[in-house]
């Protein structure tokens, strides 16, 4: 896909990327394996959890920032779960540095050449943030090998309000000018609630200054592009998400899914989710995936 944009200013920036995700994936609190899968679009590499012959669940990362950030996110579950979390192609990681669209089929392609290499015709599909909108993209795309979607904190259903949008370009530009980490800092500040986590701060630095930063959301979704996808929906929206916040999330999930069996709110939480609003949300996500649904409100 070499007529494809790559994402890196240098090669520098890239190894800072790879030092980086190593660093977050040793922290982990669980051991991970690493793979390369072949898509259409270049290689993909995945790290996978829990015990080979669990139940697979297929997690989608965040954009913008390394893996094993979000990965980290739901820990507990591979105690009993197969968790398989792909790099996003195109975002910062270990997978193809080639920038493809959210506004079309690419990276719903893309997941669905993953998953055929992974000999997964459907699965049980958990996406953060930018991950919930490429699970949206797959849903449209391919309705039936979505057999259950989670769907965190999730880019694809609003527009993130303005000011929010706002507020992030001019953080991002005025960083590109002055190189003051301080900015940086304050980003992920607002986005966690006030509870920073050092690593985020450090992906998010590099990806303001080492990649062409990723500012395509997935576009949003439609009723009419959804209509052939029944599975369960569980919708997690974050009391102070300044991106997605529930007021917006919530209402526009019951519009468009029939099938949304569960929206939950997680009190006190940002964007990026600290440890505690982790451990609450993997509780309500296994009684999601064991198929009890958690009732249509928090």
């Amino acid at each position: 896909m070499g007529d494809r944009p790559g994402i890196y200013r240098s090669k520098d920036a890239e190894a800072a990327v790879h030092r980086l995700y190593d660093v977050a994936r040793a922290r982990l609190p669980f051991g991970t394996e690493s793979r390369f899968v072949a898509t259409r679009f270049g290689a993909t590499h995945l790290l996978l959890a829990g015990p080979g012959d669990g139940p697979p669940v297929l997690i989608l990362q965040g954009g913008n920032v390394v893996n094993p950030l979000t990965l980290a996110w739901f820990g507990p579950l591979a105690d009993r779960y197969r968790l398989v979390a792909p790099d996003t192609i195109g975002q910062p990681g270990r997978s193809a540095p080639v920038r493809l669209s959210a506004n079309d089929a690419s990276l719903a392609e893309w997941i669905a050449d993953v998953m055929d290499a992974l000999g997964l015709p459907d699965v049980v599909v958990v996406g953060a943030s930018y991950g919930a909108g490429i699970v949206l993209r797959l849903a449209a795309l391919s309705p039936g090998r979505v057999n259950r979607a989670a769907l965190i904190v999730p880019a694809g259903l609003s527009a993130i309000p303005t000011g929010s949008m706002a507020r992030l370009g001019a953080a991002y530009l005025a960083d590109r000018v002055t190189r003051r980490r301080s900015i940086v800092e304050d980003v992920v500040r607002r986005l966690s609630a006030g509870q920073p986590d050092e690593l985020m701060v450090e992906s998010t630095l590099l990806a303001f200054r080492g990649t062409k930063l990723d500012t395509e959301m997935p576009r949003l979704a439609t009723a009419q592009e959804l209509a052939g996808f029944h599975a369960p929906v569980m919708i997690v929206a974050a009391e102070r998400d300044p991106l997605f916040p529930p007021d917006r999330v919530i209402p526009a999930a019951r519009r468009l899914f029939p099938n949304l069996v569960s929206a939950e709110v997680l009190r006190d939480a940002g964007h990026m989710l600290s440890a505690q609003a982790a451990l609450t949300l993997t509780v309500l996500l296994r009684s999601f995936l064991e198929g009890a649904g958690v009732g249509p409100e928090s």
